[in-house]
C-alpha cells in the first residue's frame, strides 16, 4: 500500500512546524532575521540577552515558509514575510515594538576583525606617530598599502595620517592584515531585522533602521513650526492660549505707552520716561549755561556748582616820598636847642597902612 505525502514527512519536521504555528499565534510581532556571517558564540550571546523579551527559532527556510503559509490562511498579510526568507535566516517572535526590537539588535552588535572581500562600514584613518612594531618587514608591509613609514630611533614611525579605507570600500588581504596588526576591527557582527509584522502591517528593515537623534530633532522642529503657525494666525489651543494672552498684554501696554495714556499699568514707565527726558534737557541746558540749573538739578545730575567770577582789584598807589625840610647848619659850639613845637601861626589881620600926617 502506497504511503501519502503527509505520512512521509519526518516527525521532527512536523514538530518544528507545530512549534512555529504556536509561536505565530502567541506573539503579536514576527520578524525575519539575517544571521549570515554571525559566529555561533555571538549568536548565543545575543540570544541570551533577548531571553524574556523575544524567542529566536532557527530552522530550514522550507519549514518556516510552510508555517507562514498555514498561518496566512487566517492573516494573509503574514505571507509577505516569505519574501524575506533568503539565505541564512531565522524567525524572531516578540512582544516588543518592531522599532524597539530593531534598535535592541543594533545595540548588541559586536566589532569584528576585517575579512578579505568584506566592505568597510566607515572611514578608517591610520594616524601619524610612533608605533609598537619592532623594526623589520612590517615597514615594507605598511608602505605596500600606502602608509608612509620608516624606522627612527629603533621604532617604526608613521610619518603622516593615511586614509586607509573609505566607507563601502572592499577590504583586501593586505589591508586586513595591517588592520589586524593595529587592532582595528572595522566590521560589526550581529542580527539584522530584514522585515517585521505587527497588527496587519508589514515594515521593511530599511524603515526600521532609523536614526533616533535625527527623528527627535525632526519632531522638535515640526513642533516649533506648528506653534509659530498657530501664534501667527491667532489660533487658540492649550499650547498657544497662554502665549497669546501674554502677547496681547504686551501689545496693549505698548499702545498705552505710545499714546501716553495714564493708566496704572504704564504710569511708572511714563514717569520714568518723563524724568529721563527732563534730565536730558537739563544736561543740554547746563552745558550751555551752568547758571541756569538750580541746586536740586545740579545734585540730581552730580554737577558741581559754577565758580563765582572774581572781581578785578585796582592796583594800589604807592605813597609818594615826603620832601625833607631844609635845615641850616648850626654854629660850632652852639648847643642844639630843642625846637619848640610848631604852632600854626595865626594870620595877622591885615590893617590898612596908616596914613602919615601931612605937614603944615
Amino acid at each position: 500500500m502506497a504511503t501519502t505525502k503527509a505520512e512521509r514527512v519526518a516527525p521532527w519536521k512536523q514538530e518544528v512546524v507545530d512549534e512555529l504555528l504556536e509561536l505565530l499565534g502567541h506573539y503579536p510581532v514576527v520578524g525575519i532575521l539575517d544571521i549570515s556571517e554571525l559566529p555561533a558564540l555571538q549568536f548565543q550571546q545575543v540570544r541570551q540577552k533577548l531571553r524574556g523579551e523575544a524567542e529566536i527559532i532557527v530552522s530550514k527556510n522550507t519549514l518556516m515558509l510552510l508555517a507562514l503559509k498555514r498561518v496566512a490562511e487566517k492573516d494573509p498579510k503574514l505571507s509577505e514575510l516569505a519574501n524575506f526568507l533568503i539565505g541564512q535566516s531565522a524567525l524572531i517572535f516578540s512582544k516588543m515594538n518592531p522599532f524597539r526590537l530593531s534598535k535592541f539588535l543594533r545595540d548588541n552588535r559586536i566589532s569584528a576583525p576585517a575579512k578579505p572581500g568584506s566592505k568597510s562600514l566607515s572611514d578608517i584613518i591610520i594616524p601619524a606617530g610612533e608605533t609598537d612594531f619592532a623594526p623589520g618587514p612590517v615597514v615594507a608591509e605598511l608602505q605596500r598599502v600606502g602608509i608612509k613609514a620608516r624606522i627612527q630611533a629603533g621604532k617604526v614611525v608613521i610619518l603622516q595620517d593615511c586614509p586607509l579605507l573609505k566607507e563601502g570600500d572592499v577590504i583586501s588581504k593586505e589591508i586586513s592584515d595591517i588592520l589586524a596588526k593595529f587592532g582595528i576591527m572595522p566590521l560589526e557582527l550581529g542580527m539584522k531585522l530584514r522585515a517585521a509584522y505587527e497588527d496587519g502591517m508589514m515594515v521593511s528593515g530599511e524603515v526600521l533602521e532609523i536614526d533616533e537623534k535625527q527623528v527627535i530633532a525632526q519632531f522638535h522642529e515640526a513642533s516649533v513650526s506648528a506653534l509659530n503657525l498657530a501664534l501667527n494666525v491667532n489660533y487658540p489651543t492649550s499650547m498657544t492660549i497662554t502665549l497669546m494672552i501674554v502677547k496681547a498684554s504686551v501689545s496693549a501696554q505698548n499702545l498705552a505707552l505710545n499714546a501716553h495714556l495714564p493708566v496704572p499699568q504704564v504710569m511708572p514707565v511714563l514717569l520714568a520716561r518723563s524724568r529721563a527726558e527732563m534730565l536730558g534737557l537739563a544736561v543740554a541746558v547746563g552745558t550751555k549755561d551752568p547758571h541756569a540749573l538750580d541746586e536740586e538739578l545740579r545734585t540730581m545730575l552730580g554737577v558741581a556748582p559754577p565758580a563765582e567770577p572774581k572781581l578785578e582789584e585796582k592796583p594800589k598807589e604807592e605813597p609818594k616820598p615826603e620832601k625833607a625840610e631844609e635845615t641850616k647848619p648850626e654854629k660850632p659850639g652852639a648847643e642844639k636847642a630843642e625846637a619848640p613845637e610848631a604852632k600854626p601861626e595865626a594870620k595877622a589881620e591885615e590893617k590898612p597902612p596908616e596914613e602919615k600926617p601931612k605937614e603944615g
